[in-house]
C-alpha cells in the first residue's frame, strides 16, 4: 500500500507531515500526522492535524508557535 509524506506546516526546526496510506485505487485507507525535526527524528505521530500543532507549541514554548485558530476554524 502505497504511502505518502506531505509537509503541512513548518515552524521553529520542527515540521508537521500529513501521513496518507492509501489502496491499490488510490481510495485512503489511514491518514495521521507525524510531528518531525528537521533532522528527520520522527518525535510522535497524531490522529488530528490541531493535536500535532498543540504538541509542537508545547514543545516551544516560551516561543511563538503555529496559531492554532486556523486549525480549529477548519475542523
Amino acid at each position: 500500500m502505497p504511502v505518502r509524506e506531505t509537509t503541512m506546516e513548518w515552524e521553529q526546526g520542527y515540521s508537521i507531515v500529513r501521513i496518507t496510506e492509501t489502496d491499490s485505487h488510490n481510495n485512503t485507507l489511514m491518514e495521521t500526522y507525524a510531528l518531525q525535526h528537521e533532522g528527520g527524528t520522527l518525535i510522535d505521530e497524531f490522529a488530528e492535524m490541531t493535536d500535532a500543532v498543540l504538541a509542537l507549541n508545547h514543545m516551544l514554548e516560551p516561543l511563538p508557535g503555529i496559531p492554532l485558530t486556523r486549525f480549529k476554524s477548519a475542523c
